[in-house]
């Protein structure tokens, strides 16, 4: 009996053992939520593979936060909607008036993606093209981790990707100040308790993408958890007054960030760089076939507002917040291009 029990023993230490090593990070249960697999690709509860496809919505801009436009998104069968915050807004609900984004504010937006299958990706916009990616970055992870903010998207952790700030560098900061300035960010948001994947804008307005062929495994071996997202917003127009990008250049750039092996996303995909008013345009429909080759995830700008048509601009994808409004571009890239959203996107497992 003794010798059974001691076997028993053996075998239960033998399990827990092995269930150890399976999981390089212990802090993240990747049994019940998204997760980066391997340092590689963003995988969900069941360990299935997502290549996030889906729309950023500027829900600071629209009346009650943009849940009339989310209920159109849904309509395109996108697994995501990056969401635009800032600290302070305009509540076009309340007469226009200034006030402070709350917890109780932002929760209805996730639940109400959640509800639709797709993944909440919450971006702070205060700090676009920042000249202090240092200072300011920290900020935002401040606000992240401010009690109210905190205590409610923990609740959310197994289902929301946190992108720390919207392109937080206007080209000002070194590449070796600006892996520091995003280390002690996502230190500050993982001491407080954030397990969940966190997203990190490329610098230079979030478009050079050669600062991840350098810096990607770095970051990535730095977070406890291994648990980031590479995102660049291919703002790179065929001719323009900041770069000219052809199609052999783009090509040669993906298969380039295809070779690092990090979990890359374009979190900003539109079909024109806007530069003082006027379009320089960009081949999306390459971009959106090198997406789908290389399994990188995409994300439009923008959607379009409905109670909010003010807000509307020339990269719009719909300019009355509907799904029967998209138009032109936005409609190939929603609906009609063979790698558009409705054709290759793929839900979270329930």
């Amino acid at each position: 009996m003794k010798n059974f029990k001691f076997l028993l023993t053996l075998l239960f230490a033998s399990l827990a053992f092995m269930s150890c090593k399976k999981d390089k990070n212990p802090n993240v249960d990747t049994a019940v939520g998204l997760h980066i697999k391997d340092g590689k690709y963003l995988a969900d509860k069941c360990d299935n593979k997502i290549v996030l496809r889906g729309v950023n919505m500027g829900s600071i801009y629209a009346v009650n936060l943009g849940l009339k436009e989310l209920e159109e998104i849904e309509k395109t069968g996108a697994n995501n909607v990056r969401i635009v915050l800032t600290r302070n807004y305009t509540d076009w609900a309340n007469g226009g008036a200034v006030t402070g984004l709350t917890a109780a504010k932002i929760e209805p937006i996730i639940t109400s993606c959640l509800a639709k299958g797709m993944i909440p990706i919450l971006e702070l916009h205060d700090f676009t093209g920042s000249a202090n990616a240092t200072a300011d970055l920290q900020q935002a992870a401040q606000w992240w981790i401010s009690a109210g903010i905190k205590s409610m998207l923990q609740k959310y952790q197994q289902s929301i990707i946190l992108n720390i700030a919207n392109e937080p560098d206007n080209g000002s900061a070194s590449d070796a100040t600006y892996r520091e300035a995003n280390l002690t960010a996502i230190k500050t948001l993982r001491d407080a308790g954030y397990t969940c994947p966190i997203m990190v804008d490329a610098p230079n307005w979030g478009k050079d993408h050669v600062f991840f062929l350098y810096q990607g495994k770095a970051l990535m071996d730095t977070d406890p958890l291994h648990n980031l997202m590479f995102s660049v917003h291919a703002y790179w127009p065929t001719n323009g007054p900041f770069g000219n990008y052809s199609d052999a250049k783009i090509t040669a750039d993906l298969v380039a960030l295809k070779q690092t092996g990090l979990p890359i996303v374009f979190g900003e995909l539109a079909v024109a760089d806007i530069q003082n008013g006027l379009a320089y345009n960009i081949n999306y429909r390459l971009l959106m076939k090198l997406c789908q080759d290389n399994e990188f995830g995409y994300i439009a700008w923008w959607w379009g507002f409905n109670n909010n048509p003010g807000a509307n601009n020339q990269l719009s994808m719909t300019n009355d917040g509907l799904y029967t409004g998209l138009a032109n571009g936005g409609k190939v890239i929603a609906t009609d291009d063979v790698n558009a959203i409705k054709n290759t996107s793929k839900r979270v497992c329930k």
